[in-house]
């Protein structure tokens, strides 16, 4: 006798290594919904895309242990092996600035977020990583040095102040209001970090894949947990 109505069963999801390469996300999703069928859910973690009988899953890969409300400090745990540190997210300045360290306590870079007053520059959150230049993503408009930039801002301004404004709007809008860390449709273009000063260095991307935030590590000398610290700062 037929049986009808049964909720079919998920199959078992085995974590993903944190150093697997491509692209990755930050949540708890780890299955989307589909027609009929609400999202599975789980802890929350760095997630890569997989795939069993045609049906895409994000398995674990990070997870991310969160203490602390107002100013939260994160800790990052192997998932194939929960008992490894992977890194240490810890605060500093209200949340201004984070210092990243390894299972060991070495620092592995920090993670900054910019000031109000560049958000019209740059993106919400950089990087600095010992031994490179300040890992920074610019909204496309901005090309250049810092200086270069605020050099061009003030010969703008001398123009005409009104259409600096504009153009500083249209480029918001375009990356989705990033400057104040909000969600949008808006998200038209990719969002890519690179070596200050050096345009063809690219260091970390960050788009969409079927609605789903996701960022993809470019450069080899990138720290893959700065990443990971970077997108858990961003969407935790």
């Amino acid at each position: 006798m037929a049986v009808f109505g049964r909720k079919k069963e998920e199959p078992v999801i085995e974590p993903v290594p944190w150093d697997h390469p491509g692209w990755f996300t930050v949540g708890e999703v780890l299955r989307p919904a589909a027609l009929r069928r609400k999202a599975v859910t789980g802890d929350l973690a760095v997630r890569v895309a997989t795939a069993h009988a045609g049906v895409r899953y994000f398995a674990p890969s990070v997870l991310v242990s969160r203490a602390g409300e107002e100013v939260p400090s994160y800790e990052l745990y192997d998932a194939t092996e929960p008992g490894n540190l992977l890194c240490a997210l810890a605060a500093a300045k209200g949340g201004v600035r984070y210092r990243v360290t390894d299972g060991q306590g070495r620092e592995l870079g920090l993670v900054h977020r910019t000031p109000a007053a560049k958000r019209t520059i740059q993106h919400s959150w950089w990087l600095q990583q010992p031994g490179h230049p300040d890992i920074v993503a610019r909204y496309h408009w901005a090309k250049g040095t810092a200086k270069e930039i605020a050099t061009r801002g003030k010969e703008k301004a001398v123009r005409g102040a009104g259409q600096l404004v504009e153009g500083v709007v249209d480029s918001v809008l375009s990356f989705g209001a990033e400057g104040g860390d909000q969600r949008s449709s808006y998200t038209s273009k990719p969002v890519t970090w690179r070596a200050d000063g050096e345009e063809e260095d690219v260091a970390l991307t960050s788009g969409h894949v079927e609605g789903v935030r996701t960022y993809l590590p470019r450069a080899s000398w990138l720290d893959r947990r700065l990443a990971f610290a970077l997108a858990v700062l961003r969407d935790a």
